[in-house]
C-alpha cells in the first residue's frame, strides 16, 4: 500500500512524550487524540514537534505536530496523569515537575 499505518503514530508519540519527559514512570497516559491531516509514506522521516500546552493539579497536556517532507501529516493531544503504580491511584503533580512542564 505504501503508507504507513496510522497504529504507527502512537508510537511516535510515545517516543516524543519520552524524548521531551525523560523517564515517563511518575505519569500515566490518561488520553491521546490525534487528526490525521496528510498520508505518511512507509519510510519517510518524521519530525515531532512537542509542547506543553496546559498543567493542572493532577495531569498535564502535550501538543504535537508531526511533519514529514515539509507537510503537517498529523496533529495530536496526550493527556498525561501523575500516578503512583504502588497504590494504583493518580497524585498530584509535585512542584519540581511543574517547573520542568512550564519550560
Amino acid at each position: 500500500m505504501g503508507h504507513a499505518n496510522n497504529a504507527v503514530f502512537s508510537t511516535y508519540l510515545e517516543q516524543a512524550r519520552i524524548a521531551v519527559l525523560g523517564d515517563l514512570v511518575p505519569f500515566i497516559l490518561a488520553r491521546v487524540e490525534i487528526d490525521f491531516r496528510a498520508e505518511l509514506r512507509a519510510g519517510e522521516e518524521v519530525e515531532i514537534g512537542t509542547r506543553c500546552s496546559r498543567v493542572g493539579m493532577k495531569s498535564f497536556e502535550l501538543e504535537h505536530e508531526l511533519h514529514a517532507d515539509g507537510r503537517v501529516v498529523a496533529e495530536a493531544k496526550s493527556v498525561l496523569v501523575g500516578y503512583d503504580y504502588a497504590a494504583g491511584t493518580s497524585v498530584p503533580l509535585t512542584d519540581e515537575q511543574r517547573r520542568m512542564l512550564a519550560v
